[in-house]
């Protein structure tokens, strides 16, 4: 900022600069506008002498330096002295995005001239970005043989799976390349197709606006959350932060929760549902489409006479709903139930449609589920659901094993009539008797030999109401489950 900017360059490829200088008296004759964009060394002068001595005219030939063409580039893109209209409604600009390797030049210099030329800053704000880097962080050079060619990629995963990759970097810092965040990219640009085959299915025109039923506003107050968030990261840039907070709510939350609580209702005319999936859907993939444009485009075509646009790109930004602050505590603590649920069945190597014969969901809070019952049932396959303040849970004795590991070094060739002995007895009895310090068996030596806890495990089951049953804690409620 302490010195001028000294525009020529000695180079030999670069844009010409236009002036014809005397080799007798240095006058210098610029180009007329009409032909300013020529070659002096080529191209002769339109007068044939130096006005002033009468010397020749020769061609310069320095070049501008690169900044010079560049920075006209605010007013380029608004039509400047093409066309005043819009240049008066586009300049200033909203935005500048470039990278951080040339704020000294690009920003400053196209800062600069356009202020002598205009008067005004040339734009509102400036996004600045970072390299892609190596996958080890170095920087990307064709000599160190680690540049990464995006065509392959492209071809592999798709334009929308690189974009995701790019839009999850964050502006002002350099990224090392990882190509398993295309992958994820790509995977995620599926879900979304295949979310868009569903609501296709399920919704065959445009819903009305109905009650919305207790878990529907659950999952609606969660979209306008999101939606406001998401388009104050917009807002500000943060693109990185506005594509993590729709995905996760797309596939976590929508996909993964939302959409499986309400299959079972899908079949059936519940208008609801029905509004739910289509507004939420559709918000998603509005919220998408600036930064995934192509999916978002093709899953957007079904719904897009409903919606009232040709291209989701020129289509109304969503709406916001209500904000629902207690559907939202009792719409998570369903969630979590039936989360709760299927990760049991899982660990349990049973399949998620297994059918169960009750779940009790126990405790003091149990009742804020009141109007969820179905949702939970369904979801989980349960054929009845109760919600209960207390609930008596018996442990019942089933089987008693030998700690082999204990028995076998302690009484050695013994240790095979322990364990006989054990066998024999009764559950119930052997776990009454450890509770009150152990018991003894006859050894074949006569010897009488005392058992106590660290020598067998007692195999319990929990009953309710004489049927045997497993039970998960989620927070405060105890939720009691009937194997069918």
């Amino acid at each position: 900022l302490q010195w001028d900017w000294v525009v020529s360059r000695q180079r030999y490829f670069a844009t010409p600069i236009p002036v014809w200088e005397c080799q007798n008296c240095n006058y210098v004759l610029p180009a007329r506008e009409e032909d300013c964009y020529i070659d002096v060394t080529v191209t002769p002068p339109y007068i044939e002498k130096c006005p002033d001595c009468g010397g020749e005219l020769k061609g310069c030939p320095d070049v501008f330096d690169t900044w010079m063409d560049s920075s006209v580039s605010a007013l380029y893109n608004t039509f400047w002295q093409r066309d005043e209209e819009r240049f008066k409604k586009l300049y200033p600009m909203s935005l500048r995005p470039q990278s951080h390797d040339i704020i000294r030049t690009w920003a400053f210099y196209s800062i600069l001239r356009e202020h002598l030329l205009t008067d005004e800053i040339p734009w509102e704000h400036i996004m600045i970005h970072g390299f892609i880097m190596a996958p080890d962080g170095t920087p990307m050079h064709t000599s160190a043989g680690n540049v990464i060619d995006p065509m392959p990629l492209l071809e592999q995963y798709g334009t929308d799976a690189l974009r995701y990759y790019a839009c999850t970097c964050s502006l002002g810092e350099d990224h090392a390349f990882r190509e398993r965040d295309v992958v994820h990219g790509k995977k995620l640009c599926t879900k979304m197709w295949n979310l868009g085959k569903l609501i296709e299915m399920t919704v065959k025109e445009r819903p009305e606006r109905v009650q919305l039923k207790p878990i529907d506003r659950w999952i609606m107050s969660r979209f306008t959350r999101v939606l406001e968030t998401v388009t104050g990261y917009y807002e500000t840039y943060k693109f990185d932060k506005a594509m993590r907070e729709v995905e996760n709510f797309a596939w976590k939350e929508f996909a993964d929760h939302y959409v499986e609580m309400s299959k079972y209702r899908t079949r059936g005319d519940d208008r609801s549902v029905r509004y739910t999936l289509y507004t939420i859907y559709l918000g998603i993939l509005k919220m998408m489409a600036p930064m995934l444009p192509h999916v978002t485009e093709d899953a957007y075509q079904p719904v897009a006479e409903m919606d009232g646009s040709k291209s989701i790109h020129v289509s109304k930004w969503p709406e916001a709903e209500r904000i629902d602050e207690e559907a939202e505590v009792r719409g998570e603590l369903t969630k979590e139930i039936i989360a709760a649920i299927r990760t049991w069945k899982s660990e349990k190597k049973y399949p998620l449609n297994k059918e169960l014969l009750a779940v009790e969901i126990v405790g003091d809070g149990a009742f804020a589920l009141k109007g969820y019952e179905n949702d939970i049932a369904k979801t989980v396959r349960a054929e009845r659901l109760d919600l209960l303040e207390k609930a008596q849970l018996d442990r019942c004795p089933i089987k008693i094993k030998p700690v082999h590991a204990k028995i076998g070094p302690l009484f050695k060739t013994q240790a095979g009539n322990v364990i006989a002995e054990i066998a024999t007895m009764d559950p119930e009895d052997v776990m009454k008797r450890i509770a009150e310090g152990g018991f003894e068996v006859l050894l074949q030596d006569g010897r009488m030999a005392m058992i106590t806890d660290e020598l067998v495990e007692v195999v319990c089951e929990l009953r309710y109401q004489g049927k045997a049953v497993e039970t998960i804690q989620v927070g405060d409620l105890l939720v009691v489950v009937e194997i069918k």
